[in-house]
């Protein structure tokens, strides 16, 4: 084989087997590249798991996260009204009203010799001013136990003795039409105590004076004490109770006896 000039050996010999083998210098050169290769092929091996991992930690950090997004922006379901336990009760209330007004508005039919209607309106003031303002003095007056009623006929108040039927029809034609200004009655038997009588301007005619006259002896026979107060008077709670302590300590002795 011949040496290239200069002693340097050319860039590729033969071996005994007609092959061409490589310089020293080449060698050297593939080995570098070799190892290169490696060490990159090794860098990128360890690149990429700790880029899998990376990507690992991500998504398992961000899962609940979305799951938590998710569950927020659900819609929330429609809420249910709330049952009412009395539905019932009140739709039964409404058809007992209903069937009652229709029954009033039907025409009842009238018995041979009654009017289907009179000529009546209900009056727009039950009680005159005086009485009023009369009533709510007497209900300060009066101590605990006791109650006013207003307006009482006379024949709600008391009944006949007699058995005899003249004596029966007199006396009911007598205190019929006839009332009390005002009934004071104890709790809680609701016995008569006391009537007042309020005497206006009215009760000087001779008319009203006969009537009059007809319930002092009512209440006289009775039993019952009736009080005779003039209207025009002003009456405080004072007053009302100095006229009337004499009843009104008689009932409750009667009262503690019984």
């Amino acid at each position: 084989m011949l040496d290239a000039p200069g002693g340097g050996c050319s860039r590729s010999s033969f071996n005994g087997c007609g092959g061409m083998r490589p310089c020293g210098m080449e060698l050297l050169g593939f080995i570098i590249a070799f190892v290169f290769m490696g060490a990159c092929i090794g860098i990128g091996v360890k690149g990429g798991r700790w880029l899998l991992r990376m990507l690992q930690s991500r998504v398992a950090v961000s899962a609940p996260q979305t799951r938590q997004d998710t569950t927020f922006r659900r819609t929330p379901a429609p809420s249910r009204p709330p049952v009412d336990p009395f539905q019932g009760l009140d739709a039964e209330i409404r058809a007992r009203v209903a069937a009652q007004e229709a029954a009033q508005r039907m025409p009842v039919p009238t018995p041979e010799g009654v009017p289907d209607s009179l000529p009546l309106r209900t009056k727009q003031y039950f009680f005159a001013r005086s009485e009023a303002a009369f009533l709510a003095v007497l209900e300060q007056a009066l101590p605990a136990g006791y109650r006013v009623f207003p307006n009482v006929r006379l024949n709600d108040l008391f009944f006949i003795a007699t058995r005899h039927p003249g004596q029966q029809k007199g006396t009911y034609a007598r205190l019929r039409d006839k009332h009390v200004d005002f009934l004071v009655v104890s709790l809680p038997e609701h016995r008569p105590v006391f009537a007042i009588e309020l005497d206006g301007a009215s009760h000087d005619t001779k008319e009203q004076q006969y009537r009059d006259a007809v319930k002092d002896v009512a209440f006289r026979s009775a039993g019952l004490p009736l009080i005779r107060l003039r209207a025009e008077t002003t009456h405080t709670p004072a007053s009302l109770q100095a006229v009337l302590s004499r009843h009104l300590s008689h009932a409750t002795l009667g009262r503690a006896h019984a």
